[in-house]
């Protein structure tokens, strides 16, 4: 008795477990099945009333027109082009960073050790170029300013006496051409009264003087009678007409060589006054530095002060010049920069070297997230010589015009670098391109406020304007302001 029980006990908990599984069996393999039947279409499980034609539960055919009210047309301020030949060029962007133009960004440094008297500019301060931006005071400024002032009179003393000494050679000349047409000595000294002749009237003067009176003396001996003592005295007034021709020929060599010298030996010194003075100016010029103020100083009470001039019209960046500090030789004191314009520094890569092809001079466009993705138009100024070992690149510079001041060094922009040659293609404004599905199209007139939807395929893009491909020719009449306006009316009436 108590084995049957236990063995009831312990099969029937079996039997159980096994009709469970065997039902759950069935229960999947007919879901399969029915599954399987609605899909061959072998079962309609939809009820009787609620069948839907094909042609209904289709999507709504899309509109190819749309017409426009008269309150809508209006309301809509449409605008219409024409779609044109123009030049395309493939272009990829490319990672750009906009700096400052380096000739257009300049630091100014104390060029001598000083002390700052004023500050005369502010930072943000807009300047002109060559107006003051501060005031030093240095000893050896003073000192190279003194040196300057005493060369220069040197200069000028030499001068005068350059000009006395050409003077009186060119007046021992004209002395000496009189001398030779042997005039009276009452009309020599009226010619040379007022002549400038220096020792030499009377060397010269003299020794013509001896030689008149020695010609006169001899010819008077033609009244002296015959015989030995006045033979002897005829020799001895020859004899002394003679001596003084020699001295006056003697008197008139000396004087135009001494005349001559001297005019060269004060020339010379002129011009070593000159040179002189030259090197004391340059050595003031390079104490001074090219940005400092050159005019000549008098005023004994400001020969050590040195004013500091703007090298270039533009803003001041920064201002380290503090009024009554010391400043050292070569210590920043400002930074000037005009961003009139700037430079877009671009790295081309090997994959994109067909840019390099492109000339100096040429325009680039560019493009800045910052400003809403405006586009700016920049102008090829060199690439770089040499590829970077590290970024396998070369570097594009272009300067970008900035009248407006909207664009600040530091900005990231994208350059727009063309990798082909230019090209006449089909295009139309990028405002005209409407899409739906992926599907590009633009809207043509087809009457009185009636537009007509046109597919077309896109080609590339070039500033503000898309290249057409298929779907219009050139001279097509296309909507290029108020396209999406006509868009959702075109929905709408699909809707409908």
């Amino acid at each position: 008795m108590s084995a049957r029980t236990s063995f009831a006990a312990t099969a029937w908990p079996l039997a159980a477990r096994y009709a469970n599984l065997a039902i759950g069996g069935v229960i999947v393999a007919g879901g399969l099945f029915l599954l399987l039947a609605m899909r061959l279409g072998w079962i309609d499980i939809l009820p009787t009333g609620s069948e839907v034609a094909p042609e209904a539960a289709a999507e709504p055919a899309i509109p190819t027109s749309v017409q426009l009210t008269p309150e809508k047309f209006a309301a809509a301020d449409l605008h219409t082009t024409t779609a044109r030949m123009a030049p395309v060029q493939l272009t990829r962007p490319v990672p750009a960073t906009i700096t400052y133009d380096a000739a257009r960004r300049v630091p100014v440094n104390s060029p001598v050790a000083g002390v700052v008297g004023r500050v005369l500019v502010e930072p943000g301060q807009q300047v002109a170029e060559h107006q003051p931006l501060a005031e030093l005071s240095s000893p050896e400024v003073g000192l190279a300013r003194d040196e300057v002032l005493r060369r220069s009179a040197e200069q000028e003393l030499a001068r005068r006496q350059l000009a006395f000494s050409e003077q009186i050679a060119k007046n021992v000349e004209e002395l000496l051409a009189q001398l030779a047409q042997k005039p009276k000595l009452e009309d020599l000294e009226r010619t040379l009264a007022e002549k400038t002749l220096g020792e030499y009237r009377e060397k010269v003067v003299a020794a013509y003087s001896k030689l008149v009176l020695a010609e006169a003396t001899l010819a008077s001996t033609g009244t002296l009678e015959t015989g030995t003592l006045s033979k002897r005295l005829v020799e001895e007034r020859r004899s002394s007409r003679e001596v003084a021709a020699a001295q006056l020929s003697s008197a008139c060599e000396t004087a135009r060589f001494a005349a001559a010298q001297d005019r060269d030996k004060h020339k010379a010194a002129a011009e070593q006054a000159e040179r002189l003075l030259s090197v004391a100016q340059q050595t003031l010029a390079n104490l001074l530095g090219p940005l400092a103020d050159m005019q000549p100083v008098t005023d004994r009470q400001r020969l050590s002060e040195l004013v500091l001039l703007a090298p270039i019209a533009g803003k001041v960046e920064e201002r380290t010049a503090v009024q009554a500090a010391r400043a050292s030789p070569g210590a920043p004191l400002f930074v000037l920069a005009n961003t009139q314009s700037l430079w877009v520094s671009a790295e081309i890569h090997e994959r994109d070297w067909a840019a390099l092809e492109i000339a100096a001079g040429s325009e680039i466009a560019i493009r800045v997230p910052a400003l809403n993705e405006a586009e700016f138009t920049a102008k090829v100024k060199f690439f770089g010589g040499q590829v970077a070992a590290e970024t396998r690149s070369v570097p594009l510079i272009a300067e970008l015009p900035n009248p407006e001041g909207r664009l600040k060094p530091g900005l990231y922009a994208w350059a727009l670098v063309p990798l082909e040659k230019p090209r006449d293609a089909l295009v139309v404004p990028a405002s005209a391109i409407m899409r739906n599905e992926n599907q590009p199209f633009v809207f043509v007139p087809a009457g009185e406020r009636t537009y007509r939807r046109i597919d077309v395929t896109l080609g590339l893009e070039s500033g503000d304007l898309v290249e057409i491909l298929s779907g219009l020719k050139a001279g097509d009449t296309i909507v290029d302001r108020g396209a999406f306006f006509l868009k959702s009316e075109l929905l709408l009436e699909r809707e409908e």
